[in-house]
């Protein structure tokens, strides 16, 4: 299982959650390339330690959570319209960085840990591997399911060592090139293309910032959520004005604490929401298949009847979710298979809290999404891979059906 988690970790960076982060790493590699060997060592050391750090982190916020008692799993935090709205703020100021609209300035001491210049300190290497684990989370990989979901049922030393196992394949390709920091000369040389490539990676966070909004407009109002967008507006103004517009230290400070309190309002109006699941978005019927809500007590009962049912468990935070709705799903081959065999389609919308809904994950050994589940007349539910294929759904219905057809 550790081997699983492992692989689970290093498919990970390939996940489209992470691609924003990892072009900024790329960016910073680049970066220590131009000051040598030791730079390069130092930066990958630094980020393996941010992401074993955060994945720490959540092993222990898990090992916590179920010892009160409360609903654990891979990428929940995203069902805390609070949770979304700080990565939205941190992706904000991330982006507003690279356009140099701001810049992080630390005390001495840390300076001294994060060199001054054109580098970018330990500090900051760090601080990139903690925020390429939070925009992991919604995704899931081949392989980590299984491992997570194994290790969230067992005691609290597997749990961390499964977690570890998790963070050191997602920081695999960080330990070889440190392991190896020679081969960082294969890497362009730092020159003037870096401010283009600077800006054109501002945009790759702020499109990540437009799917986070996506994500809290089905968690909250639309006037709650115009209302955070104009916090970060705001949040965006101060710092503009602080590097642009203002040049005493008392008008500076002004504006500095405008960009707090701009952070602040938007974090106290996203946790104030609540996030309460709205019913009529698990019954979209939007695409080729007209969903039902997730029922369960219905779906077995169907079976019983002899008709197949198809469970997607599915959450907006989730991208792979959505992309294996987009390329497999809703496509004319599987809605229309769906059509001739009678396929009872159910769509379990797990964006905001739902116990039921995570019952229903735990008891099939899962504690993260996608997940997806056909109920088939007289056997155990097939369970699919969390990376779907046209080709799997296609064959396990066709079996499933054969198999009603001969009864």
């Amino acid at each position: 299982m550790l081997i699983l988690a492992l692989f689970g970790g290093l498919i990970l960076n390939a996940m489209p959650c992470v691609l924003p982060v990892l072009s900024l790493k790329v960016f910073g590699l680049v970066r220590s390339a131009g000051h040598g060997r030791a730079e390069v060592v130092r930066g990958t050391l630094a980020t393996s330690a941010g992401i074993l750090v955060s994945f720490w982190a959540l092993a222990f916020a898990a090992i916590a959570a179920r010892g009160a008692g409360a609903a654990v799993g891979w990428g929940v935090q995203f069902q805390r319209p609070g949770f979304v709205a700080f990565l939205a703020v941190v992706v904000v100021l991330f982006c507003l960085n690279l356009w140099g609209l701001f810049e992080i300035t630390l005390p001495t001491r840390l300076a001294q840990v994060g060199a001054a210049g054109p580098r970018e300190g330990a500090a900051g290497h760090f601080a990139s591997g903690l925020f390429a684990t939070l925009m992991a989370t919604p995704c899931s990989a081949p392989f980590l399911g299984t491992a997570i979901g194994f290790a969230l049922s067992q005691p609290a030393p597997v749990i961390l060592a499964i977690f570890t196992a998790v963070g050191l394949g997602m920081s695999l390709p960080y330990l070889m090139l440190a392991a190896a920091p020679g081969t960082a000369r294969f890497l362009p040389r730092p020159g003037a293309w870096m401010d283009t490539v600077r800006g054109v990676m501002g945009f790759l966070l702020a499109a990540a910032a437009v799917w986070l909004f996506y994500v809290l407009s089905s968690q909250m109002s639309p006037e709650r959520v115009a209302a955070v967008q104009l916090g970060l507006l705001g949040l965006a103004l101060f710092t503009w004005l602080r590097h642009r517009g203002f040049t005493g230290a008392a008008l500076r400070g002004a504006a500095g604490a405008g960009m707090v309190m701009a952070a602040v309002v938007t974090l106290a109006l996203a946790i104030g929401s609540g996030g309460t699941a709205r019913a009529e978005q698990a019954a979209a019927t939007n695409g080729l298949i007209r969903w039902e809500p997730f029922d369960r007590a219905k779906a077995e009962q169907l079976a019983g009847d002899g008709r197949l049912v198809f469970v997607d468990v599915t959450a907006d935070w989730c991208f792979t979710c959505k992309v294996n709705e987009r390329l497999v799903l809703n496509t004319p081959e599987v809605a229309g298979l769906f059509t001739e065999h009678e396929v009872v389609p159910m769509k379990a919308d797990w964006t905001n809290r739902n116990d039921e809904i995570g019952n229903f994950l735990a008891e099939h050994g899962r504690f993260g999404i996608p997940f997806y589940l056909l109920y088939r007349p007289g056997q155990k539910p097939h369970v699919f891979s969390e990376l779907l294929t046209q080709e799997t759904v296609l064959a396990a219905v066709r079996e499933a059906a054969g198999q009603v057809a001969q009864r």
